[in-house]
């Protein structure tokens, strides 16, 4: 008789034999937890900045204060990013994934322009949003947060004395395109090729390099793709397909 297998999982009901996964699988989930972990690295240094520098000036403040509100306020939703991050990487190390949602793409926008308001106020930035309120489409939803929240970031951060940023949308041959463009300095010409590699940055300070890899990366998983277009300043499209109707399809090509 051949020995009984001995590895067990930790999330099974005590008593049972888990089955070996396959090697590929294995690998698989290794290659995902790895790039998730990446992301979570990366994702969590504006929350966690956010909450550091408001817990600092709170400690100054007089709780009477109209900013002490706002600063509370600041502070509870990058706690809550924070949380949703970790909760993203629980599930994938437990070999799950967050379900897929319907999602009405502005309210996505939305809420990533308010994540990253205090830093768009403090700098004279304006976001606007001018998505139409009627597109929705399966999402991971705080993915998709992450990434309009790391574009529209990386736009504030590139107009220190101020400027716009303009996120608009339209449908094409089954799909959404979605244009995310401020009026900034524009992409050095010299990494316009390489932009969504890894550890490539425009020169950011404690820039990591990773936000566009890993955005794209995210899009990607969507079925979709993401490029950038010529523009006066930086002009990002995200192409997420429309829900499949009678075997029609999305049939917008990537530029690249």
């Amino acid at each position: 008789m051949s020995p009984m297998p001995t590895s067990f999982n930790a999330d099974l009901v005590p008593g049972t034999i888990s089955i070996p996964s396959r090697p590929e699988n294995r690998r698989e989930r290794i290659s995902n937890i790895g790039w998730l972990s990446t992301a979570i690295v990366h994702d969590l240094r504006n929350p966690l900045g956010t909450v550091f520098a408001g817990a600092e000036m709170l400690m100054e403040l007089d709780p009477a204060s109209p900013n002490f509100r706002r600063l509370a306020a600041n502070i509870y939703r990058a706690a809550a990013r924070m949380r949703e991050l970790l909760a993203d990487l629980a599930d994938a190390s437990y070999g799950g994934k967050r379900p897929s949602e319907l999602c009405k793409v502005r309210d996505i926008v939305a809420s990533a322009s308010e994540a990253a308001s205090p830093a768009a106020e403090k700098q004279s930035v304006r976001i606007v949003n001018d998505l139409p309120a009627g597109i929705e489409i399966p999402l991971e939803r705080s993915r998709m947060e992450r990434v309009f929240f790391n574009l529209i970031s990386n736009a504030v951060e590139a107009m220190p004395h101020g400027g716009k940023i303009r996120i608009s949308a339209r449908t094409a041959d089954h799909c959404v395109l979605i244009a995310v463009e401020d009026t900034g300095p524009g992409i050095p010409a010299g990494i316009r090729d390489r932009l969504f590699e890894p550890f490539v940055t425009t020169g950011k300070k404690h820039g990591l390099g990773l936000g566009l890899a890993l955005s794209r990366r995210t899009i990607l998983d969507h079925g979709g793709d993401m490029w950038t277009e010529p523009a006066a300043g930086a002009r990002f499209v995200v192409r997420l397909p429309l829900p499949v109707k009678a075997g029609r399809k999305c049939s917008v090509k990537s530029p690249r």
